[in-house]
């Protein structure tokens, strides 16, 4: 039990990164427009994109060592961290060489893809620990979000970087919400246990 309350902790972090990292796609860029040009903004966007790829990647290479019954999950969660971390360093190259937006938003479906291939593995086998099928919200959100982006890859900048916004803010939000429902199912479970071996403990005695 110990070692799910860390995994679930370690991904609480995670989703809030990601919400933060929504809300400054989103935010930063617009307070800077209103100051420089519109390019320059989006760089900005770009940016903050890649910084949370490459924290989130951070993270995900954490969480790897703590699925310790699970050598799909485990091997999942190292290969998208160090994937996502290749992808994160793409997306600052990106930047500093002003290439095509198109290949920006190519690069964010991939990560969202790849965040979606290995939160469905990982799923399955905490989903059967939890019993409950909530586990594999963040996948689907994922998944959604990498087909979103896309189908959207035309689009102006500026909805463009709403895309990713609600990307990042939607999946950081479920992953949130999804980690404390599971800490707080921990938590019910360890203490029910702990009673129980209570009232055995006092039966012996």
């Amino acid at each position: 039990m110990e070692t799910y309350a860390k995994y679930w902790t370690t991904s609480l972090v995670r989703g809030l990164v990601a919400i933060l990292a929504g809300l400054a796609v989103l935010v930063l860029p617009s307070m800077i427009t209103l100051v420089f040009l519109i390019p320059f903004a989006i760089l900005v966007s770009m940016l903050c994109l890649a910084a949370y790829g490459v924290a989130d990647s951070v993270i995900v290479l954490i969480t790897s060592f703590m699925i310790r019954h699970d050598p799909a999950g485990r091997f999942a969660l190292r290969a998208q961290g160090i994937g996502g971390a290749i992808l994160g360093t793409l997306l600052f190259f990106l930047v500093y060489d002003r290439a095509q937006l198109e290949w920006f938003v190519i690069l964010a479906a991939l990560q969202a893809l790849g965040t979606a291939i290995t939160e469905f593995i990982v799923a399955r086998h905490t989903s059967i620990h939890h019993g409950s099928r909530w586990c594999y919200a963040s996948a689907a959100i994922a998944i959604l979000s990498a087909i979103a982006l896309i189908l959207g890859r035309g689009l102006e900048p500026q909805r463009i970087a709403w895309l990713v916004f609600s990307y990042l803010c939607v999946f950081g939000l479920t992953l949130t919400v999804l980690s404390a429902r599971m800490l707080f199912a921990e938590r019910v479970t360890e203490s029910t246990a702990a009673g129980v071996r209570e009232v055995a403990l006092a039966r012996i005695r």
